[in-house]
């Protein structure tokens, strides 16, 4: 063997030595996501499982960082919607390799709405709907209590809500990743409503009788604005609901009470009869108690409050208001005489503070005044008080006993109302339990 051929011979087994030691660059990289959502700003966890490299050189297009050198460059933040490329170039002494991965981003998303009333929030109250959202790619809109009571898209209609009550609007947004919501509670006050009854005054509500004066008791829910209409009647204050009404002469009303909550209207109305006036008023069944039942029953009687009063009821505020006062001096009625208030105390029965006077005719077979029993119940009107004189000190101090009965005593009280008392029966029972029951017709004089 020559040296050329020697020379060859010890060549080529270190040849064929170098060709097996070069290693190809295995790339193999994962991308983490957290939850697969791909909503901006998106955070990529880059797990770099690359085998036989040494170098690297990332390339992150659209992120940030844009590029790394690192073998793991840890988490890399993409912004902009779309799609990016994310580029792994690794290599060793003899060999390179490079690969591509595609990721998606979706769009931020706000989820945000504004629901606005129409007119008011009385029900049936419509609310629209704005949306301020952005970045959905599709939207779910529900509407607790409302009409309609879900909807999808962008854009919902008007919802309306029939009832009162706190409702929940939610809107969801999708943007092919996650979704988003956003809520807003809403109040819808109660529907308009009202009704009221006619309320006489306390002198008219026993006969109804010409004029009469009442107020309302109203009932009132979701109104906003009233008043009042009565033709024929006058009303005080018709824009309150504290408004009065005078009705002057007898007749057949109607009282009528417009509301408005701002978008509807409404009238109800109440009928109310006014009889004519009498000028009587009849009080039935009134007890009076002997002297010793004045604590018990009570011997003192107002007209004009139509009510007994015990003697301890009897106070400065309501004793100008006593006009009849009966003192029975014992239980088997054999002295009884109505006395003027302010000649209480001349009795067995206490003072009367800031008593007024009231004349009597306790004994009419005395003198030639006189109003029969069966006068008195025919009594429909004050014709016959009217021009009759009450001279009470043309009888003296007369007193009337248990026979006969029924009897009359007439009076004119200090405001010159002019009245009789029917003495029906009397009731012997013990000392603190005996009165007498009459009935009392007396002008109103209104």
């Amino acid at each position: 063997m020559n040296k050329l051929s020697l020379a060859l011979a010890l060549l080529l087994p270190v040849c064929s030595c170098h060709e097996e030691q070069t290693i190809p660059v295995e790339i193999d990289v994962v991308l983490h996501i957290r939850d697969d959502n791909h909503t901006s700003p998106l955070l990529v966890t880059i797990e770099n499982r690359t085998e036989s490299a040494s170098s690297f050189l990332w390339t992150f297009e659209g992120g940030e960082p844009a590029t790394s050198a690192k073998e793991n460059p840890g988490v890399v933040t993409f912004t902009a919607p779309g799609e990016h490329r994310i580029t792994l170039e690794a290599w060793n002494d003899g060999d390179r390799a490079s690969k591509t991965y595609t990721i998606r981003v979706d769009s931020a998303v706000t989820a945000a709405f504004r629901a606005d009333v129409d007119i008011n929030n009385y029900a049936p109250a419509t609310y629209r709907i704005t949306n301020l959202s952005s970045g959905g790619s599709s939207y779910r809109w529900t509407f607790e209590g409302g009409e309609p009571s879900s909807c999808e898209g962008q854009f919902p209609p008007a919802v309306t809500y029939a009832r009162e009550g706190m409702y929940t609007i939610c809107l969801t947004i999708d943007n092919g990743s996650a979704t988003f919501t956003a809520t807003q509670e809403i109040e819808v006050r109660e529907s308009m409503a009202a009704s009221f009854s006619i309320v006489p005054s306390f002198e008219d509500i026993d006969d109804m009788e010409a004029p009469l004066r009442a107020t309302f008791d109203t009932r009132l829910q979701g109104v906003e604005t009233l008043s009042w209409e009565c033709a024929g009647a006058v009303i005080t204050d018709n824009t309150s609901v504290n408004a009065s009404a005078y009705f002057p002469s007898a007749g057949q009303y109607t009282v009528c009470l417009n509301v408005s909550n701002g978008k509807e209207t409404k009238q109800v109305s109440q009928n109310i009869t006014v009889k004519e006036n009498t000028n009587l008023r009849t009080h039935k069944d009134i007890r009076l108690g002997i002297n010793t039942a004045r604590e018990t029953i009570g011997s003192v009687y107002s007209t004009k409050l139509r009510r007994v009063f015990r003697t301890s009821e009897i106070t400065g505020s309501n004793g100008s208001f006593i006009d009849l006062v009966f003192f029975g001096l014992n239980r088997s009625f054999s002295y009884n005489l109505f006395v003027s208030p302010d000649n209480a105390g001349t009795t067995a029965l206490p003072d009367i503070p800031n008593a007024l006077p009231t004349k009597f005719i306790n004994k009419t077979e005395l003198g030639t005044i006189s109003l029969t029993s069966a006068q008195f119940e025919a009594m429909t009107t004050d014709a016959l008080l009217r021009n009759m004189p009450i001279l009470s000190a043309d009888y003296g101090d007369e007193f009337f006993t248990d026979t006969p009965l029924p009897r009359v005593v007439l009076f004119e009280t200090a405001d010159g109302r002019k009245g009789a008392i029917l003495v029906k029966e009397m009731v012997a029972g013990g000392t603190e339990d005996s009165y007498i029951t009459a009935d009392i017709k007396v002008q109103k004089n209104d």
